[in-house]
């Protein structure tokens, strides 16, 4: 499987700014356009999201206001155009900062398949491509849609404004390049702990079936001076070799996607949270338009966490199963030999923990995500208690 297919590292290069580019050999390396495309499209989003807000602003003043209808909804609005504007930021920043970090996941990945001396096949990525750009588009057209059928409700006769807010949203696509390429190297990471986790149980389980025939000694062919069990320790350590080298793309991993994931879960939370509170707003007041679209979008930013998360998730389940399973079979009939070895493997293993996590704050697991319902449950009842009644219903016809 290939870390990073090529339909995910175009789309990154379009919309993220990804400074790195194929060679023949199918390596990455700094590419000094794309650095350069990068930085352009990071400030022309930063530019039409300040453009976007002071539009809605002046529109406030005039009495025609887009979405800012009050305080309340101008922080909102605010809130969420800047944080979406910050994950492009930093996700160009870290990229081309840390760019050398990523080829290194790579080498380390293809060092591991050399190990293993198996080309694990590649997941073609178009159709997921393809369904996250399908998705976003309709999300953005239909944002547009809601934004222009309230200029019109409020007497906005300038109909360009009613558009301001939507050349800011094309950081959707920035958001999910990195969503592309961090699920692509994650599942590429938890495909591989797979395979030695199966391999290592397969030599271990031949080890005992074989292990009568082990105390004389008979050789193998083609490996010379070597009987079956000591045949067996070679693979086993070699397996491990090569797991170690999974944990250790992991520490590279989380080094280089530390800060985007952390930036990225904060927006999710004021994501879900301001889209979920639209949509009650919505059904109260019983607005069929925005009730769809707002309710694909919030369905939208829960699906983008939840598959963020679970690749992770499934890290450290098959890394952390490699102790479990040793402990199963040391105790069946093995060679002496064998038996120290995986002992001390199991020590190793107490000691090195393959997780990801967002810059050390929380780790990457299903458990994160459902810490963040907690969250959201409880900011939406605050917002519906408290502020409900004191927002016109023009607010609820904004979007996020």
């Amino acid at each position: 499987m290939s870390p990073l297919s090529k339909e995910v590292l175009i789309f990154s290069q379009i919309f993220g700014g990804f400074p790195l580019t194929s060679l023949e050999n199918k390596k990455l390396k700094f590419s000094l356009p794309v650095f350069l495309w990068g930085l352009v499209l990071t400030v022309l989003q930063t530019l039409t999201t300040e453009i976007g807000l002071y539009t809605d602003y002046r529109k406030k003043l005039a009495g025609v206001p887009l979405r800012m209808f009050d305080n309340i909804s101008m922080i909102v609005v605010v809130l969420d155009l800047v944080s979406l504007n910050l994950v492009s930021v930093v996700i160009f920043i870290s990229c081309s900062r840390k760019h050398e970090q990523f080829i290194n996941i790579l080498d380390i990945l293809e060092k591991v398949d050399q190990k293993l001396q198996k080309n694990v096949p590649e997941v073609n990525a178009k159709a997921k491509v393809l369904l996250v750009s399908i998705v976003i588009t309709i999300l953005i057209t239909g944002i547009g849609v809601l934004d222009f059928q309230r200029s019109v409700y409020v007497g906005n006769k300038d109909y360009i404004s009613s558009i301001c807010y939507i050349p800011p949203l094309i950081m959707l696509f920035s958001q999910a390049s990195l969503f592309l390429h961090f699920t692509q190297v994650t599942q590429s990471i938890a495909t591989r702990f797979g395979i030695i986790k199966a391999r290592v149980k397969e030599e271990v389980l031949r080890n005992r079936r074989e292990r009568p025939m082990n105390t004389h000694y008979i050789r193998i062919a083609n490996v010379p001076h070597n009987n079956k069990g000591l045949y067996t320790i070679h693979e086993v350590e070699s397996l491990m070799s090569a797991f170690w080298m999974l944990c250790d793309a992991v520490h590279q991993a989380n080094s280089f996607y530390g800060d985007q994931l952390l930036i990225v879960f904060f927006t999710s939370l004021v994501h879900i949270t301001i889209s979920l509170y639209y949509l009650i707003g919505s059904v109260i007041l019983r607005q069929s338009t925005a009730i769809t679209v707002l309710g694909g979008l919030a369905i939208a930013h829960i699906a983008h966490l939840v598959l963020l998360v679970r690749p992770s998730t499934l890290v450290a389940e098959l890394a952390d199963g490699m102790a479990p399973m040793i402990c199963k079979l040391i105790n069946t009939s093995l060679d002496p030999i064998l038996v120290e070895r995986l002992e001390e493997l199991l020590l190793q293993l107490g000691k090195r923990k393959s997780r990801f996590s967002a810059l050390g704050f929380f780790q990457l697991q299903n458990s994160a995500v459902i810490k963040m319902a907690g969250a959201v449950t409880t900011y939406l009842v605050v917002l519906v208690q408290f502020q409900i009644e004191i927002v016109p219903p023009e607010f609820f016809k904004s979007v996020t």
